[in-house]
């Protein structure tokens, strides 16, 4: 465990390091963007607190770099910032900040909660429903769900997105999405078929194969496979997905410089195997290439791999970057896997490629009439929307039920008139702590949030 705060001044690091006095927990201060970034890569830190009003720091665009980098995606980021405006806190949001907290003039969060929280993070998975000092009051009150995702690809009738939400097989949501906005496309919905049978490639806790389900079931499939058509230009797939196993600090960086965005394969990295088994599950990756030395140090977890490779389309290659770790005790006790006697390196890697996509099976393959969607691309970005019901109201969060359940950690908007009776404003935003089923006779599913970036007015 490790948390860097990043600010220029100390006052951001007492308050950190005075809330988690009785917490063994190593902290480091850096003053800089650039070290800053630097100890993120270095060291991949468990949390990274940043002062979210530092003006040579744009919050959102560090979040999503951070994220979006091979092996520091799973970091996760508490902001500090006196800007608690809609905007600002679903820009952060987006970019995958993992709490919004509001640092004013004279008004600092509680150093209990924020040790909480701190505790929470760490826990995020599996929490404990005692972290937080929770003392609710009913509040019914209908309101409107939102969360964000992706699509991944999309053909004339269905699409692949990733989402924070865990619908099954059957039920539907409401999506809004550029793409069928330039195609008037009206009343949007997605139909679950299947989920998690293929990785992720975003952060997302699963993917839904989806029927699309709109007003004009003739017309608005003929414009979906019209547009596709004409843009070929805008696909990008990536069917081979790569996941590396590495801790040492310059050949992760090694690795970074070798995975290319023209290329078809994305890669992911860890700097552990401690959660190889969950890591497989939810990458489902094809191709994993791990350091001998971190099989050395935990062979047991690594048996997990041997299991996976018997039932998925995946490959798995060891290398050493010391020449102590030969192939030949590996080649006897793995015979599943391949060894390679050197590191990997770029044609290495690139041949590796090669070879596995001459061995995809059909279901993995390119295919016609599909447009698979850049990361970088709008058309990616989809909203999904949704009625729930406010059931209660406290200092640090609300319950809602929904006719879904949701991940743990899922960021989401509630927007409900009834928030004005509180004298708050009418959206506001959460994260996840946790979901059940619901009790009562609407057979939904029960989630608590906590509140995302609330100022001191709505507190």
């Amino acid at each position: 465990m490790g948390i860097t705060v990043i600010d220029q001044g100390p006052e951001l690091f007492w308050f950190v390091s005075n809330a988690l006095l009785q917490d063994e927990i190593p902290l480091r201060h850096l003053q800089s963007i650039e070290a800053g970034e630097k100890n993120i890569l270095l060291e991949l830190p468990e949390i990274v607190i940043l002062n979210g009003d530092d003006k040579s720091l744009i919050p959102a665009q560090f979040i999503n770099r951070m994220r979006n980098h091979v092996f520091a995606r799973n970091t996760l980021f508490i902001v500090f910032t006196a800007d608690t405006t809609p905007e600002f806190k679903k820009e952060l949001l987006i970019a995958g900040a993992g709490q919004v907290l509001y640092r004013g003039r004279g008004y600092s969060p509680s150093p209990k909660y924020f040790a909480s929280l701190v505790k929470w993070f760490f826990t995020s998975k599996n929490p404990d429903a005692q972290i937080f000092d929770y003392k609710p009051v009913p509040f019914p009150a209908e309101a409107e769900f939102t969360t964000f995702g992706r699509i991944g690809w999309i053909s004339p009738t269905q699409c692949m997105i990733e989402a924070n939400i865990d619908l099954n097989p059957g039920q539907s949501i409401e999506i809004k999405n550029s793409l069928f906005d330039e195609l008037e496309i009206k009343n949007l919905k997605l139909e679950c078929i299947e989920k998690n049978k293929v990785g992720r490639y975003y952060q997302y806790a699963n993917s839904l194969l989806c029927k699309i389900i709109s007003k004009d079931t003739t017309k608005d499939p003929k414009k979906i496979e019209a547009w596709i058509l004409n843009n070929p230009e805008i696909s990008k797939h990536k069917p081979i997905k790569v996941v590396y196993f590495e801790n040492d600090p310059e050949y992760r960086d090694k690795i970074r410089q070798m995975i290319k965005s023209d290329k078809r394969y994305c890669a992911r990295g860890y700097a552990d195997i401690n959660e190889l088994q969950d890591v497989l599950n939810y990458q489902l990756p094809h191709l994993v290439l791990i350091d001998r030395a971190l099989i050395q140090k935990d062979k047991v977890k690594f048996e997990a791999m041997r299991a996976f490779v018997k039932t998925n389309f995946c490959y798995c290659i060891t290398y050493s970057n010391d020449e102590i770790l030969g192939v030949e005790e590996f080649q006897k006790n793995y015979e599943f896997a391949m060894h390679s006697p050197t590191p990997i390196d770029l044609p290495l890697l690139e041949s590796m490629i090669l070879k596995l996509e001459q061995k995809l099976p059909e279901n993995l393959k390119t295919k016609e009439k599909i447009i698979y969607l850049n990361k970088h691309s709008s058309y990616s970005r989809l909203s999904l929307h949704a009625p729930c019901k406010l059931t209660e109201l406290a200092l640090n969060g609300a319950g809602v039920e929904l006719p879904f359940g949701i991940s743990n950690f899922c960021a989401c908007e509630i927007s409900s008139n009834s928030f004005g009776v509180a004298t708050m404003g009418r959206s506001q935003f959460f994260r996840s702590f946790f979901g059940k089923n619901s009790t009562s006779s609407s057979k939904g599913k029960y989630h608590r949030l906590l509140f995302m970036g609330q100022n001191v007015k709505d507190n």
